[in-house]
Protein backbone atom coordinates (compact mmCIF):
# COMPACT_ATOMS: atom_id res chain seq x y z
CA UNK A 1 0.00 0.00 0.00
CA UNK A 2 0.96 3.34 -0.85
CA UNK A 3 0.80 5.96 1.10
CA UNK A 4 0.58 9.24 -1.33
CA UNK A 5 -0.81 9.08 -4.69
CA UNK A 6 1.77 9.91 -7.79
CA UNK A 7 -1.12 11.51 -9.96
CA UNK A 8 -1.78 13.92 -6.97
CA UNK A 9 0.62 17.32 -6.39
CA UNK A 10 1.91 18.09 -3.08
CA UNK A 11 1.66 21.94 -1.94
CA UNK A 12 3.72 23.39 0.49
CA UNK A 13 2.69 25.99 3.80
CA UNK A 14 2.93 27.27 6.58
CA UNK A 15 0.14 26.65 9.40
CA UNK A 16 1.14 29.22 12.33
CA UNK A 17 2.62 32.67 12.14
CA UNK A 18 1.68 35.94 13.76
CA UNK A 19 1.78 39.60 12.20
CA UNK A 20 0.89 43.02 13.96
CA UNK A 21 -2.53 41.84 14.78
CA UNK A 22 -1.27 40.49 17.79
CA UNK A 23 2.55 40.17 18.70
CA UNK A 24 4.28 39.81 15.19
CA UNK A 25 6.43 42.82 13.77
CA UNK A 26 5.18 42.11 10.20
CA UNK A 27 1.92 43.42 8.76
CA UNK A 28 -0.51 40.96 7.33
CA UNK A 29 0.33 41.85 3.85
CA UNK A 30 3.97 41.41 4.51
CA UNK A 31 3.68 38.37 6.02
CA UNK A 32 1.87 37.35 3.13
CA UNK A 33 4.67 39.00 0.99
CA UNK A 34 7.64 37.46 2.20
CA UNK A 35 5.71 33.43 2.16
CA UNK A 36 4.49 34.29 -1.64
CA UNK A 37 8.48 35.18 -2.15
CA UNK A 38 9.84 31.32 0.00
CA UNK A 39 7.34 29.63 -2.26
CA UNK A 40 4.41 28.44 -0.13
CA UNK A 41 1.85 27.70 -1.41
CA UNK A 42 -0.76 27.77 1.55
CA UNK A 43 -0.78 30.25 4.74
CA UNK A 44 -2.59 30.47 7.78
CA UNK A 45 -2.40 33.92 10.24
CA UNK A 46 -2.95 32.86 13.17
CA UNK A 47 -2.56 36.43 15.77
CA UNK A 48 -3.70 35.57 19.39
CA UNK A 49 -7.65 35.53 19.79
CA UNK A 50 -8.24 36.81 16.70
CA UNK A 51 -9.88 35.28 13.88
CA UNK A 52 -8.05 36.55 10.71
CA UNK A 53 -9.84 37.22 7.16
CA UNK A 54 -11.96 34.37 5.69
CA UNK A 55 -10.30 31.91 3.78
CA UNK A 56 -9.85 33.32 0.22
CA UNK A 57 -6.93 33.42 -2.78
CA UNK A 58 -4.98 35.96 -3.26
CA UNK A 59 -2.95 35.56 -6.44
CA UNK A 60 -1.76 32.14 -6.35
CA UNK A 61 -1.69 32.08 -2.65
CA UNK A 62 -4.28 30.11 -0.40
CA UNK A 63 -4.96 32.27 2.50
CA UNK A 64 -6.13 30.15 5.10
CA UNK A 65 -8.21 31.61 8.17
CA UNK A 66 -7.01 31.07 11.25
CA UNK A 67 -6.15 31.79 15.22
CA UNK A 68 -4.30 31.12 18.06
CA UNK A 69 -5.91 30.39 21.04
CA UNK A 70 -3.63 30.03 24.64
CA UNK A 71 -4.88 28.14 28.05
CA UNK A 72 -2.64 28.23 31.09
CA UNK A 73 -2.80 24.81 33.23
CA UNK A 74 -0.90 23.48 36.35
CA UNK A 75 2.45 23.27 35.20
CA UNK A 76 2.26 23.84 31.43
CA UNK A 77 0.62 25.78 28.93
CA UNK A 78 -1.98 25.03 25.65
CA UNK A 79 -2.17 26.66 22.56
CA UNK A 80 -4.25 25.56 19.92
CA UNK A 81 -3.80 26.87 16.51
CA UNK A 82 -7.41 26.84 14.49
CA UNK A 83 -7.56 27.33 10.96
CA UNK A 84 -10.47 27.80 8.45
CA UNK A 85 -12.65 28.52 10.44
CA UNK A 86 -15.51 30.79 9.22
CA UNK A 87 -16.68 34.15 10.85
CA UNK A 88 -19.31 31.74 13.02
CA UNK A 89 -16.58 31.58 15.51
CA UNK A 90 -16.36 35.28 16.78
CA UNK A 91 -19.92 34.71 18.59
CA UNK A 92 -18.68 32.02 20.70
CA UNK A 93 -16.10 32.21 23.95
CA UNK A 94 -13.63 29.96 23.15
CA UNK A 95 -11.88 30.45 26.78
CA UNK A 96 -14.03 27.92 28.67
CA UNK A 97 -11.99 25.07 28.40
CA UNK A 98 -9.39 23.36 25.55
CA UNK A 99 -11.28 20.99 24.76
CA UNK A 100 -14.41 23.35 23.59
CA UNK A 101 -11.73 25.67 21.97
CA UNK A 102 -11.30 22.52 19.17
CA UNK A 103 -14.53 21.72 19.51
CA UNK A 104 -16.03 25.35 17.96
CA UNK A 105 -12.93 25.78 15.83
CA UNK A 106 -14.91 22.35 13.37
CA UNK A 107 -18.02 23.24 14.10
CA UNK A 108 -17.36 26.60 12.37
CA UNK A 109 -15.61 24.63 9.26
CA UNK A 110 -12.44 24.72 10.80
CA UNK A 111 -9.25 22.10 12.05
CA UNK A 112 -7.04 22.41 15.05
CA UNK A 113 -3.31 21.97 16.13
CA UNK A 114 -1.21 21.42 19.45
CA UNK A 115 0.94 24.30 18.56
CA UNK A 116 4.83 23.22 20.11
CA UNK A 117 4.29 20.51 22.80
CA UNK A 118 7.45 20.46 23.82
CA UNK A 119 7.91 24.32 24.58
CA UNK A 120 4.70 24.45 26.31
CA UNK A 121 5.92 21.56 28.65
CA UNK A 122 2.82 19.56 27.59
CA UNK A 123 2.68 16.64 29.52
CA UNK A 124 1.39 12.82 28.44
CA UNK A 125 -2.23 13.48 30.26
CA UNK A 126 -2.94 16.42 28.59
CA UNK A 127 -2.19 15.36 24.79
CA UNK A 128 -4.04 12.20 25.44
CA UNK A 129 -6.81 13.84 26.70
CA UNK A 130 -7.60 16.15 23.60
CA UNK A 131 -10.00 14.85 21.01
CA UNK A 132 -10.76 15.92 17.37
CA UNK A 133 -6.72 16.94 16.79
CA UNK A 134 -5.84 16.79 13.28
CA UNK A 135 -1.85 17.45 14.23
CA UNK A 136 0.26 18.64 16.58
CA UNK A 137 3.46 21.12 15.61
CA UNK A 138 6.62 17.92 15.86
CA UNK A 139 8.77 21.24 14.47
CA UNK A 140 8.18 24.99 15.51
CA UNK A 141 10.65 27.15 13.96
CA UNK A 142 11.10 29.94 16.38
CA UNK A 143 10.90 27.57 19.90
CA UNK A 144 15.07 27.74 19.95
CA UNK A 145 17.49 29.78 19.76
CA UNK A 146 18.26 33.15 18.98
CA UNK A 147 14.75 33.30 20.41
CA UNK A 148 13.70 30.77 22.62
CA UNK A 149 15.56 27.73 24.73
CA UNK A 150 15.73 24.68 23.02
CA UNK A 151 12.30 23.01 22.61
CA UNK A 152 11.60 23.41 19.11
CA UNK A 153 11.08 19.79 18.44
CA UNK A 154 8.58 18.09 20.03
CA UNK A 155 9.19 14.44 18.78
CA UNK A 156 10.11 12.72 22.55
CA UNK A 157 6.32 13.81 24.41
CA UNK A 158 4.65 12.99 20.99
CA UNK A 159 6.58 9.37 21.00
CA UNK A 160 5.77 9.17 24.81
CA UNK A 161 2.10 10.04 24.11
CA UNK A 162 1.77 7.72 21.02
CA UNK A 163 3.52 5.02 23.05
CA UNK A 164 0.41 6.08 25.68
CA UNK A 165 -2.37 5.56 22.32
CA UNK A 166 -2.72 8.65 21.10
CA UNK A 167 -0.77 9.21 17.73
CA UNK A 168 -0.58 12.67 16.57
CA UNK A 169 -0.51 13.37 13.07
CA UNK A 170 2.23 16.06 12.58
CA UNK A 171 2.92 19.56 11.13
CA UNK A 172 6.04 21.45 11.01
CA UNK A 173 5.26 25.50 11.43
CA UNK A 174 7.42 28.42 12.00
CA UNK A 175 5.57 30.23 14.49
CA UNK A 176 7.14 33.41 13.00
CA UNK A 177 7.08 36.48 15.38
CA UNK A 178 9.95 38.48 14.77
CA UNK A 179 10.73 37.62 11.34
CA UNK A 180 14.80 37.63 12.00
CA UNK A 181 15.42 34.47 10.51
CA UNK A 182 12.36 31.76 11.54
CA UNK A 183 10.25 32.61 8.54
CA UNK A 184 11.00 29.78 5.93
CA UNK A 185 12.50 27.03 7.98
CA UNK A 186 9.55 24.38 8.57
CA UNK A 187 6.57 23.28 6.22
CA UNK A 188 4.08 21.20 6.08
CA UNK A 189 3.61 19.26 2.72
CA UNK A 190 0.05 18.80 1.74
CA UNK A 191 -1.40 16.14 -1.03
CA UNK A 192 -4.46 17.53 -2.22
CA UNK A 193 -6.55 17.58 -5.74
CA UNK A 194 -6.33 20.89 -5.84
CA UNK A 195 -5.23 24.40 -3.66
CA UNK A 196 -8.47 24.82 -2.13
CA UNK A 197 -9.46 24.70 1.53
CA UNK A 198 -12.03 21.51 1.12
CA UNK A 199 -9.18 19.68 -0.64
CA UNK A 200 -6.10 20.52 1.56
CA UNK A 201 -8.43 19.65 4.59
CA UNK A 202 -9.61 16.20 3.09
CA UNK A 203 -5.95 15.39 2.65
CA UNK A 204 -5.08 16.79 6.26
CA UNK A 205 -8.23 14.08 7.52
CA UNK A 206 -6.74 11.60 5.45
CA UNK A 207 -3.16 12.04 6.28
CA UNK A 208 -1.96 12.66 3.32
CA UNK A 209 1.06 14.82 4.28
CA UNK A 210 4.40 15.10 6.21
CA UNK A 211 5.92 17.88 7.19
CA UNK A 212 9.73 19.24 6.79
CA UNK A 213 12.94 21.40 6.80
CA UNK A 214 14.02 20.64 3.28
CA UNK A 215 14.40 16.50 2.82
CA UNK A 216 11.61 15.54 0.86
CA UNK A 217 9.53 12.05 0.90
CA UNK A 218 8.74 10.52 -2.43
CA UNK A 219 6.79 7.71 -1.31
CA UNK A 220 6.41 5.60 1.45
CA UNK A 221 4.57 2.01 1.46
CA UNK A 222 3.68 -0.45 3.56
CA UNK A 223 3.41 -4.60 2.06
CA UNK A 224 3.72 -7.56 3.99
CA UNK A 225 5.28 -6.61 7.66
CA UNK A 226 7.80 -4.30 5.16
CA UNK A 227 7.97 -0.40 5.37
CA UNK A 228 9.74 0.66 2.30
CA UNK A 229 10.79 4.72 1.69
CA UNK A 230 12.15 6.62 -1.36
CA UNK A 231 13.03 10.32 -0.60
CA UNK A 232 15.88 13.03 -1.90
CA UNK A 233 19.21 12.84 -0.86
CA UNK A 234 19.44 12.38 3.05
CA UNK A 235 22.24 11.16 5.03
CA UNK A 236 20.18 9.01 8.29
CA UNK A 237 16.88 7.60 7.95
CA UNK A 238 15.43 6.60 11.40
CA UNK A 239 12.41 4.26 12.07
CA UNK A 240 10.33 5.06 15.08
CA UNK A 241 7.81 2.88 17.12
CA UNK A 242 6.48 2.34 20.11
CA UNK A 243 9.47 -0.08 20.87
CA UNK A 244 12.67 0.50 23.25
CA UNK A 245 14.96 -1.06 20.87
CA UNK A 246 14.63 -2.64 17.30
CA UNK A 247 17.94 -3.53 15.08
CA UNK A 248 18.41 -1.74 12.18
CA UNK A 249 16.07 1.33 13.24
CA UNK A 250 18.64 3.50 12.65
CA UNK A 251 19.99 3.68 9.04
CA UNK A 252 22.86 6.10 7.63
CA UNK A 253 25.23 6.37 4.17
CA UNK A 254 25.47 8.75 1.46
CA UNK A 255 23.18 10.37 -0.38
CA UNK A 256 20.23 7.66 0.65
CA UNK A 257 17.31 7.87 -1.75
CA UNK A 258 15.51 4.85 -0.36
CA UNK A 259 15.38 2.64 2.83
CA UNK A 260 13.64 -0.29 3.72
CA UNK A 261 12.68 -1.81 7.35
CA UNK A 262 11.25 -5.15 8.74
CA UNK A 263 8.59 -4.70 10.81
CA UNK A 264 9.00 -6.16 14.25
CA UNK A 265 6.56 -8.40 16.27
CA UNK A 266 4.75 -5.61 19.33
CA UNK A 267 5.29 -2.70 16.93
CA UNK A 268 1.68 -0.57 16.79
CA UNK A 269 2.64 2.26 14.86
CA UNK A 270 6.44 3.46 13.04
CA UNK A 271 7.09 6.78 12.13
CA UNK A 272 9.91 7.52 9.85
CA UNK A 273 12.56 10.78 10.06
CA UNK A 274 14.60 11.77 7.17
CA UNK A 275 17.90 13.96 8.27
CA UNK A 276 19.81 15.47 4.96
CA UNK A 277 23.87 16.86 5.15
CA UNK A 278 22.85 20.04 6.38
CA UNK A 279 20.94 18.53 9.57
CA UNK A 280 17.70 19.14 8.54
CA UNK A 281 14.52 16.72 8.63
CA UNK A 282 11.32 15.58 7.45
CA UNK A 283 8.62 13.90 9.41
CA UNK A 284 6.11 11.31 8.27
CA UNK A 285 2.89 11.08 10.22
CA UNK A 286 3.00 7.42 12.21
CA UNK A 287 1.68 4.92 10.27
CA UNK A 288 -0.89 2.60 12.56
CA UNK A 289 0.29 -1.09 12.10
CA UNK A 290 -1.89 -4.10 11.54
CA UNK A 291 -1.60 -6.77 14.69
Amino acid sequence: MDLFDPKLPFFKGNLHCHTTESDGKLSPDEVVALYRDLGYDFLALTDHRRLSAPTHLEGCMLLLSGMEMDFTLPGEALHLIGVGMDERLNAYDLSVSPQRCINLYRRCGGRAIVAHPAWSLNTVATLTALRDVTAAEIYNSVSTYPWNGDRADSSNVLDVAAAHGMLYRFVASDDSHRYQGEAGRAFTMVQAEELSQESLFDALDQGRFYCSQGPRFEQISVEDGRIEVTCSPVDTVIFYSNLIWTANRCQTGRDLVCASYAVNRGERYLRIQLIDARGRSAWSNPIVLKP
